[in-house]
């Protein structure tokens, strides 16, 4: 069993591994989960923008949008800067949806490429934790031993709880203790670590050591969920052992510390019965097994209530009750076998996919707490969503529908898309003509023709230094007024006195010419200035001319490549809708198979009670027959 950080956020996605039962106790804690501290992670800098983006999904609990955000930026090569990085996070959700071939792909991908012994480091200890929840212990050792570079605390932390298991499987309880006691507190790790000791040296016969690993934990101050779960489950293997050992006390000692809400209480209420009825206290027995036989029916803990009570009685020695209650008990049990057969058949027709979608178990297990039972599977719900197999399976077929809504949402977009190109298309080809109109070479040749033209005229005013060519257009008006003047007075000069008039045009005339040979330089200076602007003007409308070509050119060629994409886009959507369909029936049938074992295993177990129970009774029947 598995009790995953809350208080922490895990660089690697959150999951729960198979325990090593096969090393000592199916009461053995093993959990395989990457925590960073709120440290660690305020230190990791990102600095490609789709890494980033993924890291946000992955931080929001979307692990299939990440996994599509790293596998979007593959195609795109924008995060090369951290592309190793962003290759450890895409294994490592490979390895949270059970991909476990290809996480161990990338990972010896990385291992081959020129990485940095830090990544190399982690890249050692994520196969080993492939290989440690695969069950090749020989193996992850190896891998572990190979970690040469300083790990992020929080992974060093679980290296170590890795280590511990690994000890503890070898039984090195000495290494194993030194190593427990070498994890920093600031890590939930050490309390697995000490949990697993703690049992691992029950099964040794090491009781008092145990004893006093599995007090101290089962006495802690519990601030989260997650601490008070592991408290409870310490509470409740020590007193399971103390019950195997015969010492009752003791374990009523150890039991009364578990919440009676918790996960663990039905299970705790029975060993509490037992412990009573250990030491002769029968009435004391009744007390904790009546209160379980209120709770969930299905609940083997509870079912084993139902057959402890006339048991109780018959320890008692009070026959008639015993009696009663046996045949209560074979009744209840015949109803219970009924109804999990009419589960069976209701999840045969469906109906516990039904039951999940309607209570919303796929997105919000919690929800199952606060909702009544609607149909014959619902009260098996609490026992299948306890199973870590099952959780996965529905955690799968969720993102199988997540899937297929997307693909739904694509395929009702491109239509709009088709309608939306076909619109912009159309304004393009209306806008087209003025479009090639604005981006002709002709009028700009023309333009530039005109400029050398200028160029020349500037040149041979700069040559001969004719200053009248740079006239203003008021001085060519005074100047051609001059010239009139002028003529007049060369008309009137044989009949008239023009001396005066002589005399004032020669003064206009040189007092006009003399302004404008004085501004000649500057007034050139400013003509080859214009004449500079103009070329630089020139060849900006040259490149804009160019590029506006271009542009209507690439706008062509676009509308033809997105019209490519979209065009049987269409099919290929509903092709891989058919196939999540597909997947998501095969899915459905393996969760109603999963679910129709563990009713197979309950109705077992409910056969075996009544079997025992008809026994005691048949006996039962035997000694009050012979009373009689």
């Amino acid at each position: 069993m598995c009790v995953s950080g809350n208080s922490q956020r895990r660089f690697s996605v959150k999951r729960s591994a198979r325990g090593l039962s096969h090393f000592f106790s199916a009461l053995l804690l093993s959990c395989a989960c990457v925590s960073l501290d709120a440290a660690q992670l305020r230190e990791h800098r990102v600095e490609d923008l789709d890494y980033g983006r993924a890291l946000y999904r992955y931080f929001q609990e979307d692990d299939l949008g990440a996994i599509t955000q790293l596998m979007i930026a593959r195609q795109r090569a924008r995060n090369a800067n951290q592309q190793d990085e962003a290759n450890l996070l895409l294994a490592d959700l490979y390895y949270d949806f059970g991909l476990y071939e290809e996480s161990r792909e990338i990972f010896a991908r990385l291992l081959t490429a020129e990485v940095s012994d830090s990544i190399q480091s982690r890249i050692w200890f994520n196969l080993a934790r492939l290989r440690y929840e695969q069950g090749h212990f020989d193996h992850a050792r190896d891998l572990l031993s190979r970690i040469t570079e300083q790990l992020p605390k929080g992974i060093e932390a679980e290296r170590k709880y890795m280590l511990v298991n690994l000890y503890l499987g070898n039984r090195q309880y000495d290494q194993a203790a030194d190593l427990s006691n070498q994890i920093s507190s600031r890590y939930i790790w050490k309390l697995y670590a000490r949990y697993n000791m703690g049992v691992a040296l029950a099964e040794n016969g090491q009781y008092e050591q145990s004893k006093s690993i599995l007090t101290r934990i089962g006495e802690i101050n519990a601030p989260s969920t997650e601490l008070r779960a592991l408290r409870d489950r310490a509470n409740l293997s020590l007193g399971l052992i103390q019950l195997r050992l015969d010492l009752p006390e003791d374990a009523l000692e150890s039991l009364s510390r578990i919440r009676l809400e918790g996960p663990l209480s039905n299970q705790a209420l029975l060993a509490t019965g037992w412990a009573w009825y250990r030491l002769d206290q029968f009435d004391k027995a009744a007390h904790p097994w009546r209160a379980l036989i209120r709770r969930n029916a299905v609940d083997a803990a509870t079912q084993e209530a139902i057959v402890a009570i006339p048991a109780n009685y018959a320890k008692a020695e009070q026959n008639t009750l015993a009696v009663r209650h046996y045949e209560i008990a074979v009744k209840q049990f015949d109803l219970q076998l009924e109804l999990l057969d009419n589960a069976v058949g209701s999840i045969e027709n469906d109906g516990l996919i039904s039951a999940l979608q309607e209570n919303a178990l796929l997105y919000d297990s919690d929800r199952l707490q606060r909702l009544p039972p609607s149909s014959d599977v619902t009260p098996q719900l609490h026992i299948l969503m306890a199973s870590t197999e099952f959780q996965r399976e529905i955690k799968r077929y969720q993102e199988l529908t997540d899937i297929r809504v997307s693909l739904d949402y694509w395929s009702n977009s491109f239509p709009a898309l088709e309608l939306m190109l076909a619109e912009r298309r159309q304004r393009f080809q209306q806008k087209l003509p003025l479009l090639q109109q604005s981006a002709s070479f002709d009028q700009l040749e023309q333009i530039r023709e005109r400029r050398e033209r200028f160029a020349e005229q500037v040149n041979a005013i700069d040559a001969s230094g004719d200053y009248l060519a740079l006239a203003t257009p008021e001085e060519e008006d005074h100047l051609e007024r001059l010239q009139r003047v002028a003529t007049s007075i060369v008309k009137v000069a044989p009949e008239n006195d023009t001396a005066y008039q002589q005399d004032m045009f020669r003064l206009l005339s040189g007092l006009l010419n003399y302004e404008m040979e004085t501004d000649y330089p500057v007034r050139f200076w400013k003509t080859r200035k214009q004449l500079i602007l103009l070329d630089r003007a020139l060849l900006k409308a040259n490149y804009k001319v160019s590029a506006l070509g271009q542009i209507t050119e690439r706008t062509a060629n676009d509308f033809e490549i997105f019209e490519g994409l979209i065009d049987g886009q269409a099919d290929r959507i509903e092709s891989l809708r058919d196939r999540v369909s597909g997947l998501l029936k095969k899915q459905e049938q393996y969760i109603n198979k999963l679910a129709i074992d563990e009713i197979r295993r309950q109705q077992l177990h409910i056969v075996q009670l009544r079997l025992n129970a008809r026994f005691e009774l048949a006996k039962l029947y035997d000694e009050l027959a012979e009373q009689q």
